[in-house]
């Protein structure tokens, strides 16, 4: 559902991370987004679910959760899904909010957001926690080893740039992800508006491929599937590797994508 009225401030686990600890960022935080101005802390299943592996932090996000208006956004692969939707005019736009405790009812009666034990519990949760658990590992040897494949072998052993790399991906994603390995012709305009796409595709070629020295690992996927929320919000706020990629696919995407973004050291100022 989409929240009217509210500003989406997303954060990813490593800064989630740094405001549960002590000595860490809250009060820097909660200098640029106070509550009580309309803004609302969001976080992606993928960090969830992280936090939700973590003694340590788990007691600290619990406070958090319960003092800060907080929101369970989706990842890619349901955004995409909506976006495929949208482009095929079955919805009118794309909502990226899962849940919020808010809007969670328990014997007909809402829970207090307090409740993350229920969160954690709640079904669409966990289906998101099995795809993290069953498939993170698979779309990482995939994401990998694209070269690989059929329709990059017009990349292979080339030096390849940007646009030449997202272009190809966009149309193997769509065929593979979304259309059971059919060919679907899509017009470029309604294309574009594929924002988790444009992300993907970016996040991957400068993780992944623009520097062929560079040691990849599950945790970049990770990050890039992250990322892929952000186009949807209204401030991104993550560590400096992931916003200096960020801050690229914003200045050069042909998907609209204007989201703000910040940096740990960015709260700090």
């Amino acid at each position: 559902m989409l929240i009217p009225n509210f500003k989406y401030i997303y954060a990813d686990t490593n800064v989630i991370s740094n405001i549960c600890k002590e000595g860490g960022c809250t009060t820097d935080f909660l200098r640029h987004f106070p509550p009580g101005e309309n803004y609302l802390l969001c976080l992606s299943t993928f960090t969830l679910y992280e936090l939700s592996k973590s003694k340590a932090l788990m007691p600290h996000f619990r406070k958090l959760f319960a003092l800060f208006p907080c929101a369970i956004l989706y990842s890619y692969f349901p955004l995409g899904y909506k976006e495929v939707k949208m482009i095929l005019g079955e919805i009118k736009e794309v909502d990226p909010v899962l849940l919020t405790p808010q809007a969670i009812m328990i014997e007909g009666k809402k829970i207090h957001p307090d409740s993350l034990d229920i969160v954690l519990q709640t079904p669409s949760v966990l289906k998101a926690f099995d795809f993290i658990e069953t498939k993170t590992e698979e779309l990482f040897i995939e994401y990998s080893t694209l070269l690989e494949k059929e329709e990059f072998k017009e990349l292979k052993n080339k030096n390849f740039n940007r646009n030449q790399f997202v272009n190809v991906f966009k149309k193997y994603e769509l065929k593979h992800r979304f259309f059971g390995g059919k060919n679907i012709d899509i017009e470029p305009d309604k294309f574009s508006k594929m924002k988790t796409l444009e992300v993907l595709g970016q996040g991957l070629y400068y993780k992944f491929y623009s520097d062929s020295k560079r040691k990849i690992s599950r945790n970049d996927v990770i990050d890039i599937l992250i990322m892929t929320t952000a186009p949807y919000c209204h401030t991104y706020v993550s560590e400096s590797n992931c916003i200096d990629i960020f801050r690229k696919i914003v200045r050069t995407n042909k998907s609209t994508i204007s989201t703000k973004f910040m940096t740990i050291s960015d709260l700090k100022k």
